[in-house]
This record gives C-alpha cells, sequence and structure tokens, in this order.
C-alpha cells in the first residue's frame, strides 16, 4: 500500500467521526434522538478503529492525535451534551438544571482530552480517568435503555460521568480488554445474558458500559494504601 495512503487513512476514520457527531447535532432540533444516539455511537467505533489504523500501518503522528481529540471534542462532547439536554428538557427538567448538568459534561469532557495530549504516549499505560467515548456512550445506552431513567435524577449520573472523566481512576485500553484471560470472557458472558432476561436486550450495552465505568474505580482501590489499611482493620 503507497505510504501516502496509509498516512491518511487513519485521518479518514477520525474526519467520518467527527462528521457523525456534526450530523447528530443537526438532526437533533427535528427530534431525531435515535438516530443521532446511532451516529455518536458510530462514531465511537472510528474512534477505536482510527487509533488502532495508526499503530497497525505505522501512521502515528502529533498532527492525527490533535485532529483525534479535536474530533472526540465534537462528537463525544457537544453531540451527547446536546442530545441530554434536549431529553432532560422532553422530560419536565427545569432548563436551568438541564443546562447545568449538560455543561458540567462537556467541560469534564474537554479537560479530560486536554490532559490526554499532555501526557506522553504510552500505549501499554491505562487511561488515566473514563475515555469520554466510553463516557457519551455510557449516557447515551442508559438513556435509551428505558425512559424512565431520564429525570431529574439523570441529572446525578450525568456529572458523576463527569467526575469520572477528569478523576484520576485508572481505566483498561482495548487491548488490555482483549487480553483477558478466558475465564474473564466467560464471566462477562454471562453478565451479559443475566442482564438480558432480567432487563432485556435493550439493557445489555448499558450494563456493559456501566460495568466499565465501575472498572476504575475498583482497579484504584486494588492499588491503593487504603486497601492494605482496611484490610488489616477487618482482621
Amino acid at each position: 500500500m503507497p505510504r501516502q495512503l496509509t498516512r491518511v487513512i487513519p485521518s479518514i476514520a477520525t474526519l467520518t467521526s467527527l462528521a457523525c457527531g456534526v450530523v447528530a447535532i443537526m438532526v437533533l432540533p427535528d427530534g431525531n434522538f435515535l438516530l443521532a444516539a446511532l451516529l455518536i455511537m458510530i462514531g465511537s467505533v472510528l474512534d477505536v478503529l482510527d487509533g488502532q489504523l495508526a499503530v497497525r500501518l505505522n501512521a502515528v503522528s502529533d498532527i492525527g492525535k490533535e485532529l483525534d481529540s479535536l474530533a472526540d471534542v465534537v462528537t463525544f462532547g457537544v453531540a451527547p451534551t446536546m442530545l441530554i439536554y434536549h431529553l432532560l428538557l422532553i422530560v419536565g427538567v427545569d432548563r436551568p438544571v438541564a443546562i447545568l448538568s449538560s455543561l458540567a459534561f462537556v467541560m469534564a469532557g474537554a479537560l479530560r482530552l486536554a490532559r490526554f495530549n499532555t501526557i506522553t504516549s504510552d500505549r501499554n499505560a491505562f487511561f488515566t480517568g473514563m475515555p469520554i467515548p466510553m463516557g457519551s456512550a455510557l449516557l447515551i445506552t442508559a438513556s435509551f435503555w428505558q425512559h424512565w431513567v431520564i429525570n431529574i435524577w439523570w441529572t446525578i449520573a450525568v456529572i458523576t460521568v463527569s467526575y469520572l472523566m477528569v478523576s484520576n481512576f485508572p481505566y483498561p485500553k482495548s487491548k488490555h480488554v482483549l487480553a483477558l484471560p478466558a475465564k474473564a470472557w466467560i464471566a462477562l458472558g454471562g453478565f451479559v445474558l443475566l442482564c438480558w432476561l432480567i432487563a432485556g436486550w435493550q439493557a445489555v450495552p448499558f450494563a456493559v458500559f456501566l460495568l466499565y465505568a465501575f472498572v476504575g474505580p475498583v482497579i484504584w482501590f486494588y492499588r491503593s494504601p487504603w486497601r492494605n489499611l482496611i484490610e488489616k482493620a477487618l482482621k
């Protein structure tokens, strides 16, 4: 494959993800919330793909990294924020509350991406804070699982996810997840099946992303010196 082509393929995936985010914002005024959510989720797949392509094609560059972050701000920051804002208004949340909680998400996401760009790249290291695509996916899958979860209490969920993105909790990358042993995958399959049987297939994506959200605090606690202190206190 020509070198010029391999250099632009990851950027094409990034720009396509950006386009998904922009179109998602465009269709929201017409009430196409499901379409907007699907576009954002497609953007999240492309976001994972562009990084994998950059590594496999040896096309990692500073421009690609900056472009990826700029696209993420729109597709996983602004677009989900607008979607959450519209949904909160529809279910009767006061406009000032909807505005503040939505702004918390997009600002936390921007800070998360800015911090990511200042950290020395290490593909073997865990993410610091929940990645913004995962945060937006968690809120989107939750909102479209059951409509009753979208209410005034949902603002607490939005703020919690915003905090997780700017926290110091370690979150695994895709390579860490793929490297899990067979027992972990079997346990995950059992968890997914259980969620399906109890709450329906619509709850499965939300349950998976919620599980990922809990992984960060669990890993942090496991590595924390507080763990040893608590264990000693319980003995």
